[in-house]
């Protein structure tokens, strides 16, 4: 597997995956954005891929034109609000307070590698959140990320309180600009400033340390040892095992579980990835079944969704497909644990 070097700050193929679809959504056509990318669909599920932050330059370039709209920033970003265990930054819902989920939420979104691009500078006047990368970005990752960061605040604060009282950007008013998060937003607007020193979301007097409704430290642990089962050292690169694992947390809810779909994206023939896998000790059947197995515990942890809701988050076409699966792991059907709080067994 070679993957194309970042020259700038490194972006995941996740987060522009996750990007790419939010694009389509808004009905730009796949094959116009896939051009604009250079890159087929499914490189941009290879977990172990990044590119740099250009490609989201030229992501929505080409939904701007597609769509004749000058800016699409915020429509990008609402699409990417996390919503499941297999979107990026959804475990930060379940952080202690306001500050920790969005820091967290940002870092799942995996820029720039593992230096973290935001941190938390508190001030009297208002806790900012301030975009620390030292070198020039794109405009449109910096707007995507902020609109990202404002949709999930909002969903955070749940009307309880204020969360953003200004932005400020170090680079000039982009042509087209409508408005922060967008001039279609219900809310009053959010003064923003341009060619300022440094870039940064200013929160309202207190709001970074307000608590957040659904912590749950449970789930927060939960995922901690799931990331920590697939992350790979430097010296790992080619476990193919983790790399799967990760590529079908990602995709559970979307499409490409398929043995095919995944040996397309890694490069290699079905024969060749089957034979891989097998020399690891573990099958393709078998890591999926770990993978629902795994995210299935965090939905009965999160203990808000209906039966049918999981099956579908975590890849069945059908209840009863979800139902024979989880009577296979556990012994009993999974409605005899509906609304159960407590852990099933790993």
């Amino acid at each position: 597997m070679d993957y194309r070097a970042s020259t700038s700050l490194k972006v995941s193929a996740q987060f522009l995956y996750r990007a790419y679809l939010s694009c389509h959504a808004l009905e730009a056509r796949k094959p116009r954005l896939l051009s604009a990318l250079q890159c087929s669909e499914s490189e941009l599920r290879d977990p172990g891929c990044q590119l740099g932050d250009d490609s989201i330059a030229n992501l929505c370039a080409a939904t701007q034109e597609e769509l004749n709209r000058s800016d699409v920033h915020s429509a990008i970003s609402q699409h990417m609000i996390p919503r499941g265990f297999s979107d990026l930054g959804f475990s930060a819902f379940f952080q202690p307070s306001f500050g920790e989920a969005l820091l967290q939420l940002v870092a799942e979104q995996r820029l720039g590698g593992d230096t973290p691009i935001v941190k938390l500078m508190p001030l009297s006047s208002g806790d900012r959140l301030v975009w620390s990368h030292d070198k020039a970005v794109s405009p449109d990752l910096v707007h995507i990320v902020f609109g990202l960061v404002y949709h999930c605040g909002e969903l955070l604060a749940d009307g309880r309180f204020k969360t953003v009282k200004a932005v400020h950007f170090a680079h000039p008013r982009p042509e087209g600009f409508r408005g922060f998060p967008d001039a279609n937003s219900n809310g009053p607007p959010i003064p923003c400033h341009f060619n300022r020193p440094s870039t940064y979301l200013e929160y309202h007097h207190l709001a970074m340390t307000r608590p957040i409704q659904s912590y749950n430290p449970t789930i927060l642990s939960a995922t901690r040892r799931q990331g920590r089962f697939f992350a790979r050292a430097r010296f790992e690169r080619e476990n193919l095992a983790k790399l799967t694992y990760e590529y079908l947390l990602y995709l559970l809810d979307k499409s490409g579980l398929s043995l095919d779909a995944a040996a397309l994206t890694f490069g290699m023939a079905e024969r060749t990835l089957r034979r891989k896998l097998v020399a690891e000790g573990i099958s393709y059947r078998q890591l999926l079944e770990q993978v629902r197995r795994d995210t299935c515990h965090l939905y009965f942890l999160e203990g808000t969704r209906n039966l049918s809701e999981i099956a579908a988050k975590l890849g069945y076409s059908e209840l009863s497909a979800f139902t024979r699966a989880y009577s296979s792991w556990y012994g009993h059907p999974p409605s005899r644990d509906t609304g159960a709080t407590i852990a099933l067994a790993a």
